[in-house]
Order: C-alpha cells, then structure tokens, then sequence
C-alpha cells in the first residue's frame, strides 16, 4: 500500500519524505560542523640551539610590528566530496575521474623488449591478420584519407630564432601565399607565431591579404596558435598559458580567427596539462605524437588511438575533456608517418634538390601516366594499414618534415606527385573505394566525429606520457629524460623573467588605468610609450618555451641567443614595476620619477644577480632641521625601500638586505621597530669586488680557499620577518642603531674562519666608516661531535664529518620530541654513457660496476660553517668551488618554522673537469613509500604470493607547477626511465608522514628505492647523445638552487579508499610553492638626491577589499593591447585565476596555517584593484577570446565559482576618466 502511495506521489507524501530528507542533511551538516579545537600555548621562547655548545642570542618575536600574537588554534576538519556550491569555507576532498585508461596502470604492463624492437617496426602478423580480416568486413566503412601538407619550424635549435627566419621560415610562407593561388586545392597548416608575426611584420599587404583569403577559406589552417610548440615537461603553467594568450591575441587582431585544434608534434613526451589548456580555449581536438614505443604499440593493438583526454581529478563542471589523436607511427616526417613500412613510404617523399643527397632524393620517383597505377595502389595499402589502426577507418596521413617547402621546387615536386596519385584514386573510386584529398586537421576531427557519433563513443584516458622512448635509431630504447635538467643555469633564468613579467604584468595594468582615471597625462605617455617593452618580454619569455629551448637542447650558440633575449627583458621588467610602482606611492598630486631602484644588479646573462647594499645617508649638512616624511632617505644614517608582494594573499616572508654597516634597525610601515632582526656575515666577496666598492687598492690573496670564504668586513646581510599585505607596496625603513644591535649579531662556528676577519685596510674617503671591532662576528671554534639545530617545531641533526643532514625530530606543543626521522642528504652522480646520454637523453654508464660515483671524493678541502642568531640557524657545507650546500630553519614563530629552507651553489668548473657527470641530490628518508599490491600489476595476469611480490615505491611528481601526478617504479627500464619531470615540486609520503620538496625551476626528479627522493641538479656530457644537437653540453655555469622542505602528518585511515583521492599538496606546502617561484622584490628609495623629500604613503593595498581565498592564485592580471595600435595599451585586461586544489588532511604537525589564511570566504567577494572602476567584466576562453554563445556579463566578480583545479580567465574592462 505504501508502494502504491508514493508511486501516485500524492501532495502529502511528498511533503512527508521532503520534510524527512531536510532533517537528515540538517543534522549531517550539524555533525560536520563541529570543529574539534585544541588551543595550544606556546612558550614564551623559541630559542634556536646549536647541539654542543650555547644557545645563541634569541629573543621571543612577540610579533612582527610589535603587537600580540595570535594563539594559533588546531582544527580538525573531515573532508567532503566537493560540489560546485562548495567555496572557500570547507575541508573537501579531490577524487579521481573515471576513464577507460589509465596510464599508469597500463605503463606498468608493457613488454619493453619486444620481439620487433631490432626491426624499428611494431607492424606483426598479428596487425597483418587484422587487415585483411579488415578488408573483406563489408560492414566497415570506406577509408577515408586526409592528406596534409606541413612544415615543422622550430624558432631555435641548430640556428637561432632570427637566422632560421631568414633562412627559412619567411621563404616558406611567402612560397605559401603565392602557390597556394596557383594549386587550388592545396592545404597546408601553420603552427609557430613567432614565425607568423616577423613574417607578418615585413610581408608587402598584397601577400597580407592573400594569407587572410587562405585562412580564411580554410585552406590554410593555424593549429595551437601558440607563440611557439611548447615543451610539455619543463614549462611552468603560467609562461605556458601565456604563450598561448600572445599568439591566440595576436590572431585575432591580425587575422580575426580563432584557432581549433591543437599540433604538438615534436615535444619530447606529453603530459595533461596542454590539453586541459586547450580545451578551457574551446578547441574541438588536438594532435600529439611523441610517446614511449610500447604506448604507440599498445594504442595500436587496441584501436585506441583517438581518446578523449581528461584530467586526473573528478570535475564536476566536466572541464579539461580533449579528443586527442596519437600520431600511430615513430615520427612526424613522410618516411616515418604515411605507414608502418618506412621504407615504402620513402617513395613518397617526392623532395630533389640539386646538392641535396638525403635517402628520399635517392629512393623517390616522381609520378609519371606510366607508374601512377603502380605507385597508387603501393602508397593505398600503407593508408589502409594505418586506418586499420582505428575503428572508423579514417587517415591522416601528414606530408612535410623540418622546415620543408622552403624550396619552390619542393613545393611544386610534393603538390604535383601527390595531386596525380590523388587524381587518379579519386577518378577510379569504384575500384579502390576510397575518399582522399587534401585537408587540415579540422577535417580529421570532422571525419571521425560523424563516423564515431558523440565523443563518448571514444575510449577516455587519463595521465600523461613521460618519459618518452624512442628505438628508431638504434634498435634499442633511448629514455629522454636527461633534458628534464640540462642547462639549469638557462631554466632558472626563464624562471626569473617569468616571475619578474608576472610582477610587473599586475603592476602595470593597475598602475596605467589608475593613470588614466585620474588624468595623469604624464604617466600615460610613460606607459604608452614602454608598453611595446611589455610585448617584447612577453614574446621573449613566450620564445624560451620552446621544445627545444627551455629543453635546453639547442646549440650553445644558440642558447646564449636565447638568454639575451631573456636577459634584456628581465631587465627591462624590473624597470616598468620600478615606474609603476613610483605612481602607485605618491598620493595624485605628486608626479615624480626615478626614485626607485633594484637591489640586484645584473651584470650580464651568464651572472647571476648581485644584491646591492642599501647605502644609508650621512648628510654632511647634518644641521638641516630632519623632515617629518617618513619615507625619506635624506636623513642622518637612514634609508628606505619598498616590499612588493605580488601574491594574492598575505605572506610572511624572511626578507634579507645587504647593508653596509651591522649597526642598524629595521622599521615597518608604521614607523614601529621590529623587536627582532639579525644581522648574518656575507661569505664569498671576491676581493676584487670588494675593493671596486670601496676605492681600496688591488690586494692579493692568493687562490686558497681560505681567501676565497672569508666573511667581508664592508657588507652585512639584515635579515628580518617581514609581514605582507596581499598585492601590496610596503615601506620599511633601515636607521642606524648605536646601542642595541649587538642583540642582533649572529654567532659563527667555524674553523679557520677568524683568519680574514682582520685583514681590513683603511677605509677609503669614499667608503663608510669602518665598524668598531667590537660589533665583530663572535666566530667559535665548531664544537666536536655531530651538529644540531633545533627551533620550536623540530630538531635537526647533521653529520659532523661531511656537514649534511641525518635526522629531523619534530616536537609537540610541549616541546616534547617525537620520534627521530631519519632524512639524509647525499650528493653523488651518475656515470654519462658515452653517445648515450647528452642534452636529450639520460643514461647510466653500463660498462662501469656502480652507476653511481662519490663526485664530492676529489675536493678535501671541506668547510663546515654553522650560522646562529634570533630568526634563523643555518648549517653550510663547502666542498672546494663545486658545492656550497646550506640548510636553515626559522623561528619567527610562524608556520615558516615547520619547513627547512635548502639552498645549493653549484660549479662544474671548466671542462675537463667533472666530466659526464649528472649531479643530483638525494633525500634518504624511513617512510615507506611502497606502492599498494594493487596498484603492483603482473604482467602475466598470475596470482602471485604476498612475499614476491616487489616493494615498488611511488612518489607524487609535479606537472608544469599545475597538477601532481603518481608515478611507480617500473623496474624493466632502469633509472633512466624512472626520472620524471617537476617544475615546482615532488612528495612522498606512507601512512603516518609525507616529505614534500619544493623548488624554483625545472629538473628532473625520481624515487629509485624505498624511502628516496632525489633532484638532478646539474649534467656535463662531453658527447652528442644523436639526437640532432651534434654537440656536448659543456657549458655548465654558476647556479643557485632553492628548495623547501617540509615533513607533515598524514591523516589516519586513508589507505584503500575508494573512490582513490587525488593527491595534491597541503594548503600550506601550496603556499610556500608559489612564495618560492614569487618572491617579494625588494626596492630601495633613490630619492635623497631629489632637491624635495616626496611625499609617499608607506603602505599601498591593491587589494584594498583583501586577500583572494587561500587556495586562489592570481595567475596574471594582463593589459591587452588596442586592437587597431597593437603597441599601446588598451583599457582592458585578462584576469587569470587557479583555484588550486589542496588537501586539508596534510598538515605539519602542529601547525594549522588557517590562521594564516582562515577559510571563512565564499568565494572572491568583493574584489577590487587599488581604487579602480570597473566598466565591465566578461567570461572569456582562457586565452581570452570571447564566443557569442559562451561569453557573459558579470557585474562582480562575487558571482564567479571556481571548483578546485580550475583555471578561469575574465576580460576585465576599466573605466575611463573619472
């Protein structure tokens, strides 16, 4: 009866189960509700210690600016599975999507000897037996060939950018504009913007306007549209995406088109992030085509080849699905494309040019009336095998190679050939039954959407396909994983152009539009005027992604090209956030310029930067009344300098300044004395330097290395905690102190270093004057035993021979200690194969016993220097000029005090020193990071009992500082195989721990054994690996290497949950990531030399509502150029936003960085940029194109929702004259 009841769903019953399900969700939101709070008091000291002798001067940070801190409070939150209406105020939880394939699991299943590996080629009896069968299926439709003419111009590889341009590139465009009139049916496909734009830049406008036609008719299509094909492994998310905005910009106000599907042909291995890229920009497909030999097999054995790829994470709003076409074949040229028997398809490379002699030249012949049937019918069965590849019977067969069609009578050689055999299949359709032609991609993705249906009638697939492997060229497996590290020196400057753009990105667009609203004419002209150096940085950062360039496997020349480039626009960067930032200080009255400046000076690409001291003034006319500004330089022993932050949210950081006396103080912004500051000795001054800015005559010292480490007596480091503001300007002041500096002085333990300390000269006129000798570092002697450093979050232990760490305890609330963990840091290296490893490829010596060597044997002169003061505590390590390692720990009373900061100097020396050597660090932990017996796969499919089965470990790599991605080790292919690309981060973790380590820039990283973690730092090959380079890589410079490492609990009870997480870091491991690849820049006010003090406000919010949510990052805040004068600004601007998911079970143990960045928003709220108005805000793709039926007007950006992973991106349009 009651069956009957609510089948009839009558009014009542309705309203009796409503009422009931109410209850229920009140009650479970009631339960989920109550937090289990554990306040926590803290002592009133946090001293830092040194293990064998006394503690050193520390004094509690009752604050930063002087007032109470907070009692921090420890929240224990149950994650949920998150919703789309979920937003800033809940701990929820990342599952992982559901897909037909999964890379990981079928990675571990491959056969990486297979029989046909010494034939090159995969195609058996078994594909053989599949194609016939094929051919007599009378159900199976036609085949269908889709012919399409490329040309693959990398900007950059074995000539520079500019000289393939000349040589090339603008040679084969304009044969385009002009043949493609003449052959009426041609098509062809066009990748690389930063080709299009020079060649645009100089086309005659006839040659302008037949290229619109081309395009325009679909002739000619730009696929990807990016300013260049870029790398998948090392590129970081932001630099990635931007390239994308330049070029899709840039289409559109030259072209008005809007490119569809992706071509990345020529990337050494895939990943996941390009396609969820591509599809947040509307795109209807993509194609890929380098990936490991066995998935090319496997994607072929299983019809697979086209899948729809989709993220890692469950989404609800579905995003970041792509219909993805895997290339079936080795490679993207004509031998290697049209089918599985490269030697057939030789004949149909139709390229002669006289004095060329390649393979093709020799083998093809052209098609003549005689041999067109012959020729035909061979050329027929080599498409049909590779449609057979795929269940819709439909073929893309691409016809070009490197920098091909460069030649007229390569152009005219390939169309006529191909256009005869075309002619002649297409004139006997009844007897071959087969649909060619010319085409583009577009009209493959067409073709086998209206064969397949939807796209759900495509297999879906997640992860990624690094480490790529070829064997073409040697019959044997070649991993290209060395390219993940080589030539840091090169991606740690791409990093800083990246970061410095970024700054400067938010800053002008605020800074220009607050200009325009307040009718500041002067400073209009200034933005208008250097906006072009805006573009230019753009492109040059944009250029340096190339896969062949932040690869680092161009020529030597080459690269050098590329680091100007990426230099001078560095410098050039620092410049316009100097003049935005000068607006943004002074109140409107104000119109002053030129008072700000670096503190780095940046000498030449192959340097690294150099901080500047601040120079505190000493007024000779010191009987001035002082002025009353606050921020002015013009007082007696006083200077100022200015804090940008340019995160979204607010950070503490540890600011470090270069002085030139120690007995200073530092002020905030609100003219309150910080109540702790240290001052540190600056190590490794060369004399030279030092007597260049001091006006000292040349001394010398001989080349010891007790010269070279001496502590300078003419420059101090200040170090102090400096609390930020989101997105803000802040003004901190530097006075000198006569009476309580000594507090501040750090205490030394080394030996052999009191030697120098009193090899000072008279200080010069110029010079300031020399410091008592009393304000001298205290140095001790290093007591004996092992080393330890202890805060109020952990205990550190280091080996008292070779200075590294061993262990790290944590502590409780009460400062009791738990159980030590044991986490090792070694340095050693791998053994180069010689012609086996080199720019590309990395590959272990097989001829020597051990792979690795002990690279640190050769230098015996090693100095151990242990530093102590109130802030921080730090171990360094030097061995000889190749290696000064340090380790520091914080007490600032913060969540900073959980994490260890690591910092590597890094020299090879000239060759032939540390020859075919591959340099990592290794982390040597107890967690026992071994994959689950389910995840072990056999690949026999056999039950196996518990105790064989190996203990593979498993680690957590990130990808392009956008997604993590699990990777286990797959024992078959050795080490080389098993290293993966990060550009941001790795961690490990077992039941009760996870070890994250965070770094600045791209390298490789890899968790061979149980417990390990390690980073490739740097490699020298003497030796051309045969990829193309044709040379070594033995330009290895001076690098510096950054880290943070971080030890956090793991919440109980989450192993074999189902459905999986998705793994991802902490909220404060996420945190200390994008302060490490964004730093605070630091500024000092140059104003003593203007004739007034300017009036400047101390602290400038451009957030003045406050902080995004904690788990947004401001990716950009982009001026777009007017589209009719592209080198001026417009009043418009991108807004990228990344929600980047976190997870609330992984904290430190007890350290809860809410009260930080408490989690009580919904949503961004009521956002505003400085005291801007708003005209209008707009969804767009995320590169910025608007779509009539997908674009939308938004009056706040209160109404945006992003799900956690999500990227947005927003035209955000500013009013004009207020």
């Amino acid at each position: 009866m009651s069956f009957k009841l609510f089948r009839r769903g009558s009014a009542r019953c309705i309203g009796i189960l409503s009422a009931f399900v109410t209850i229920l969700l009140c009650l479970y939101y009631i339960c989920i509700g109550q937090p289990n709070s554990t306040h926590i008091a803290e002592s009133q000291t946090l001293s830092l210690h040194l293990g064998r002798g006394p503690n050193s001067p520390a004094e509690a940070l009752s604050s930063f600016n002087g007032s109470a801190s907070p009692v921090l409070q420890f929240q224990h939150r149950e994650p949920e599975p998150y919703t789309v209406d979920s937003w800033g105020d809940k701990c929820y939880v990342l599952l992982q999507s559901n897909t037909n394939i999964t890379a990981l699991e079928e990675h571990s299943k491959f056969d990486f000897q297979p029989e046909w590996m010494r034939s090159k080629e995969y195609w058996d009896r078994g594909f053989e037996e599949r194609y016939e069968a094929q051919k007599k299926d009378k159900q199976r439709p036609p085949l269908k060939v889709i012919v399409v003419p490329h040309s693959h111009n990398d900007p950059g590889w074995l000539k520079t950018f500019f000289n393939y341009f000349q040589s090339d590139s603008r040679q084969i465009l304009n044969l385009l504009v002009t043949k493609m009139q003449e052959y009426k049916d041609m098509t062809f496909i066009w990748s690389e913007i930063s080709f299009l734009q020079l060649w645009w830049d100089q086309a005659h406008p006839t040659k302008q306007r037949a290229l619109k036609r081309l395009v325009n008719s679909g002739r000619i299509e730009i696929t990807t549209g990016g300013w260049v094909m870029t790398d998948e492994a090392n590129v970081h998310i932001y630099p990635m995406l931007d390239q994308l905005i330049e070029g899709h910009q840039w289409l559109k106000n030259n072209l008005n088109i809007t490119p569809k599907v992706g071509w990345s042909i020529d990337p050494f291995g895939h990943g996941s992030t390009v396609p969820y890229l591509l599809s947040g920009s509307n795109f209807e497909g993509a194609i890929i085509q380098r990936i490991h030999y066995a998935w090319k097999q496997w994607f072929a054995r299983q019809q697979s080849g086209d899948f729809i790829w989709i993220p890692y994470w469950l989404s609800a709003k579905n995003q970041g699905r792509l219909l993805t076409h895997n290339m079936p074949f080795d490679i993207y040229s004509i031998k290697g494309s049209c089918g599985p028997h490269p030697s057939i398809c030789l004949n149909f490379d139709f390229r002669k040019i006289p004095g060329e002699y390649t393979e093709y030249s020799l083998k093809a012949q052209y098609i003549t009336d005689e041999n067109v049937e012959e020729k035909a019918q061979l050329l027929l069965e080599q498409y049909a095998r590779t449609a057979s590849l795929f269940p819709h019977n439909v073929a893309l067969i691409p016809v070009g190679d490197d920098f091909r069609y460069n030649k007229e009578r390569e152009v005219d050689q390939q169309y006529h050939n191909y256009k005869k055999l075309i002619s002649h299949i297409t004139a006997n359709k009844r007897l071959y039954n087969v649909d060619i032609a010319f085409g583009t991609p577009s009209d493959y993705f067409q073709a086998i959407r209206e064969r397949m249906g939807a796209d759900h009638a495509f297999p879906s697939f997640k992860g990624d396909f690094f480490v790529y492997s070829d064997i073409f060229s040697e019959g044997r497996p070649a991993y290209w994983s060395g390219y993940f590290t080589t030539r840091p020196f090169y991606k740690l400057l791409s990093s800083e152009l990246e970061h410095n753009l970024r700054a400067a990105e938010i800053l002008f667009t605020i800074a220009y539009n607050t200009a325009r609203q307040s009718r500041h004419e002067d400073a209009i002209k200034i933005y208008e005027k250097n906006y072009e150096l805006i573009i230019h940085a753009r492109r040059n950062l944009g250029l340096f992604q190339h896969h062949d360039a932040i690869t680092g496997t161009s020529k030597a020349a080459v690269m050098r090209d590329y680091a100007m480039r990426l230099f001078e626009s560095t410098q050039n960067m620092v410049k316009m956030q100097e003049a935005s930032m000068e607006l943004l200080l002074q109140s409107h009255k104000s119109h002053e310029h030129g008072f700000l400046l670096s503190e780095f000076e940046r000498d030449s690409f192959n340097k690294l930067p150099r901080k500047m001291p601040l120079q505190l003034i000493r007024n000779p006319t010191s009987d001035e009344a002082p002025t009353s500004n606050p921020t002015s330089a013009g007082k007696d022993g006083e200077a100022s300098f200015v804090l940008y932050n340019a995160l979204a949210q607010k950070r503490i950081e540890i600011v470090t300044l270069r002085v030139q006396q120690p007995n200073v103080r530092v002020l905030n912004e609100q003219g309150v004395e910080l109540k702790s500051i240290q001052i540190n000795p600056v190590w490794n001054i060369s004399d030279a330097y030092e007597q260049g800015l001091s006006g000292l005559p040349p001394v010398d010292t001989g080349s010891t290395s007790t010269g070279r480490i001496h502590i300078s007596t003419r420059q101090f480091e200040v170090m102090f905690v400096a609390e930020l503001e989101p997105l803000s300007l802040t003004t901190y002041r530097v006075q000198v102190d006569e009476f309580n500096y000594k507090r501040n002085i750090a205490i030394v333990y080394c030996d052999d270093c009191a030697t120098k300390m009193n090899s000072d000269h008279a200080p010069g006129p110029t010079a300031p004057p020399a410091p008592d000798k009393a304000i001298q570092f205290e140095i001790r002697a290093k007591p004996a035993g092992d080393i330890q450093l202890e805060n109020a979050k952990m205990r550190l232990l280091f080996d008292e021979k070779s200075g590294f760490l061993k262990t790290i305890t944590r502590k409780k609330a009460n400062s009791q200690l738990l159980q030590p963990m044991q986490c090792a840091i070694k340095f050693a290296a791998y053994r180069s194969a010689q012609f086996h490893s080199g720019a590309y490829l990395f590959k272990t010596d097989p001829e020597q016993s051990e792979a690795e060597k002990d690279v640190l044997e050769q230098y015996v002169d090693v100095r151990i220097i242990i530093t102590s003061g109130p802030i921080a505590s730090d171990v360094t390590v030097i061995y000889g000029p190749f290696l000064a390692h340090s380790v520091r720990i914080f007490n600032t009373r913060s969540h900073l005090d959980a994490a260890i900061y690591l910092e590597n100097d890094i020299d090879f020396e000239p060759p032939p020193k540390n020859r075919e050597t591959e340099l990592f660090m290794r982390l040597l932990t107890n967690i026992d990071n071994i994959a689950p017996a389910s995840l072990q796969r056999n690949p026999l499919n056999q039950p196996v009992e518990s105790s064989s089965v190996p203990e593979l470990p498993v680690f957590y790599s990130d990808q392009n500082g956008f997604q993590y991605h699990e990777r286990i080790k797959v024992p078959a292919i050795g080490i080389e195989g098993n290293y993966f690309p990060i550009t941001s981060g790795a961690f490990l973790q077992d039941e009760r721990l996870r070890l994250t380590l965070l770094t600045t820039h791209a390298q490789g990283a890899a968790s061979y054994e149980p417990g390990q973690l390690e980073v490739m730092l740097d490699r020298r090959t003497l030796y051309d690996d045969y990829r193309g380079m044709g040379e070594g890589v033995v330009d290895s410079r001076f690098t510096r290497h950054k880290f943070w490492l971080l030890v956090e609990d793991m919440p109980p009870g989450q192993q074999g949950i189902r459905p999986p997480k998705y793994k991802v870091l902490s909220l404060q491991a996420q945190q200390l990531a994008n302060e490490l690849r964004y730093p605070p820049n630091l500024y000092f006010l140059n104003n003593f030399e203007q004739p007034q003090p300017i009036a400047l406000q101390t602290l400038v919010r451009l957030l003045p509502h406050g902080a995004f949510p904690c788990d947004v990052h401001l990716t950009t805040l982009r001026t777009l150029s007017d589209p009719q004068l592209q080198l001026f600004p417009s009043a418009s601007a991108l807004l990228v936003l990344h929600r980047q998911g976190y997870d609330c079970t992984v904290a430190a143990h007890q350290v809860d960085i809410s009260n930080f960045c408490p989690l009580v928003r919904r949503g961004l709220g009521a956002v505003r940029f400085g005291e801007l108005q708003l005209e209008r805000i707009e969804t767009t793709s995320l590169t910025g194109l608007t779509f009539q039926k997908k674009s939308q007007r938004l009056h706040t950006l209160a109404k945006i929702n992003l799900e956690p992973m999500e990227m947005r991106t927003l035209n955000i349009t500013f009013r004009g004259e207020l």
